[in-house]
């Protein structure tokens, strides 16, 4: 946070001449770190929707267009002296991960065998502690959480989005949504 904090204000004197506010910097990362529960929030609720009209899988796998597009702002964000898209990159991540939160455990639980059914939907939840961790180590000072390295740890939430993108296509769809939702007996069986 320091280091974007320094890059916010580096920003603006560059732009006006003239730097920042303690307050106003402290103002501007406010909004920046609200950036992302007002996308998870946003996600959450296109989340239904989308599940509904496309598909568990489907909506997986256009989900990861969030995060490649918030990786590629806050990965550039720092050639192109724009906090600004760091903002937005924080709203993307959230909607990624409002998406996801909610869809990701309905499609594991329908896909899943009955006897396997609650052991598959809580390795959501273990994958998202182990998420949180690898992003703790990650950023640390000596990998990715450095001065010069920070626009590659805001950009490393692409590597899964790859991994699904290029696994997730191999997988079946939901057989809850084919049956319910499409009326496709066939494709359930």
């Amino acid at each position: 946070s320091q280091y974007i904090q320094t890059f916010m204000n580096r920003t603006w004197l560059e732009r006006t001449g003239v730097p920042l506010e303690s307050n106003v910097i402290l103002l501007l990362w406010s909004f920046t770190v609200s950036a992302y529960p007002l996308g998870g929030l946003t996600g959450a609720v296109v989340a239904g929707p989308m599940a509904i009209m496309l598909g568990r899988k489907m909506s997986l796998l256009l989900n990861n267009i969030f995060v490649i597009v918030a990786a590629t702002l806050s990965g550039f964000s720092r050639m192109a002296k724009s906090f600004e898209m760091i903002m937005l990159s924080r709203f993307f991540t959230g909607m990624n991960a409002g998406v996801s939160m909610n869809i990701q455990p309905m499609y594991l639980a329908e896909s899943a065998p009955k006897k396997l059914r609650g052991a598959v939907a809580l390795t959501s939840a273990s994958f998202t502690a182990l998420g949180l961790v690898l992003g703790q180590v990650v950023g640390l000072r000596e990998l990715l959480g450095g001065e010069e390295s920070w626009p590659f740890l805001l950009a490393s939430n692409v590597v899964p989005a790859l991994i699904q993108l290029t696994a997730l296509p191999w997988f079946p769809e939901s057989p809850r949504y084919l049956l319910i939702d499409c009326g496709d007996k066939e494709s359930c069986i």
